[in-house]
């Protein structure tokens, strides 16, 4: 019975698909992005090594997007992303889109949907502070500092739980009714670019399992004024006898040209210790025209991984950026920066801070 019942529910859903499809073709179009930074550096550590100097850097993915619309209007696409750049992650994402009156559906390897609804402070350049790019320039990751970092709350508002970063999950978005919009996801576990089955009784990898994620946010304008709130919670079972959660909320509001927001987040009860922290953020922008300012602030902090730490020392970063940018043509920007990074642990062992000054091209395409 059960066998016919699932197969009844298979049949009721495609019917709800199904349409003549003759007139469908598929389009193919491939797209990205490349950044270029340049800049010059100084930095002060307790640790041994010379950073300072002029340097180049780059990011960049290319990303493949077939897509077809069927007769009755629903959309069915792919996204994969070749990284341009890579150590071992070639693909950075791979997943199937299904779009329609019904809300988006997204399968495979992506962020979470309280991931995606994140809003935070406004920046108007592209070496960004809030999951940002500073790192290339001052060693305030790696080096024995500041390593528990991506996707995490030293980093970061745009958290995920326990950093399970693109993991093959399901993430279904509601249709936007009166500017609101929900989004929920589910991942078995937080692996990614694998088919791989792990055993759900145990923590994987230092990934948690079942990890279940909700967001919402709301987008409106009133008059000239344009508003912007975001919220989502988030769990995961890392069996260690509490879940692991994490939660976060975000503000923009606009005014003209004018852009103020912050956003705040935060981990807890993760076994893994570095891992249970917060992160906020704060700043304002200025555009007009293809011109853009902006001046933002972020925080953050977590629980000290370096061996030996004692229970309960922390480690945490402070970051300021004053961007400049200007769009010379569609997909074309240029900008400047200047940074200051300021990242100290309680034990004193793998302390910096130091300035960032330099200029930029981002193409997106």
């Amino acid at each position: 019975m059960k066998k016919i019942l699932l197969g009844t529910s298979a049949l009721a859903l495609a019917g709800a698909f199904a349409s003549p499809a003759a007139s469908a073709e598929w389009s193919m179009r491939v797209g990205g992005y490349m950044e270029q930074y340049v800049a010059f550096a100084t930095s002060d550590a307790n640790f041994s090594g010379d950073f300072d100097g002029i340097d180049s850097k780059q990011d960049a993915e290319i990303w493949f997007l077939p897509s077809i619309t069927l007769d009755n209007g629903i959309k069915f696409s792919a996204n994969i992303q070749l990284e341009a750049l890579s150590s071992g992650d070639q693909i950075d994402e791979a997943h199937m889109i299904i779009k329609g009156s019904f809300g988006q559906i997204i399968l495979g390897s992506e962020n979470s949907a309280g991931y995606k609804m994140t809003y935070a402070a406004p920046d108007v350049s592209f070496i960004n502070i809030n999951s940002g790019s500073t790192t290339l320039f001052i060693p305030w990751s790696g080096n024995g500092a500041g390593s528990d970092l991506f996707r995490g709350t030293l980093n970061t508002t745009f958290i995920e739980n326990s950093r399970n970063n693109d993991a093959q999950r399901f993430t279904y978005f509601t249709p936007r009714f009166s500017g609101l919009q929900v989004g929920v996801s589910y991942a078995r576990d937080g692996l990614q670019d694998t088919n791989g089955q792990v055993d759900d009784n145990v923590e994987n990898g230092g990934f948690p399992t079942d990890i279940f994620d909700i967001g919402v946010n709301y987008v409106q304008t009133f008059g000239d004024m344009n508003i912007a709130l975001s919220g989502r919670w988030g769990t995961g079972n890392d069996h260690s006898g509490a879940d692991a959660t994490i939660w976060s909320g975000g503000v923009n509001v606009g005014f003209g040209g004018f852009t103020i927001g912050g956003s705040y987040a935060e981990q807890n009860h993760n076994s893994h210790r570095r891992r249970n922290g917060f992160s906020w953020d704060a700043g304002a922008s200025y555009t007009t025209g293809p011109w853009g300012v902006s001046f933002t602030y972020q925080h953050g902090e977590n629980q000290n991984n370096d061996p030996g730490a004692s229970p309960g020392s922390d480690e945490e970063v402070d970051q300021f950026l004053v961007g400049l940018s200007y769009d010379l043509a569609k997909g074309v920007n240029i900008g400047g920066y200047g940074a200051y990074v300021d990242f100290d642990e309680d034990n004193n062992t793998n302390n910096i801070d130091g300035f960032i000054i330099g200029t930029g091209v981002k193409i997106k395409f």
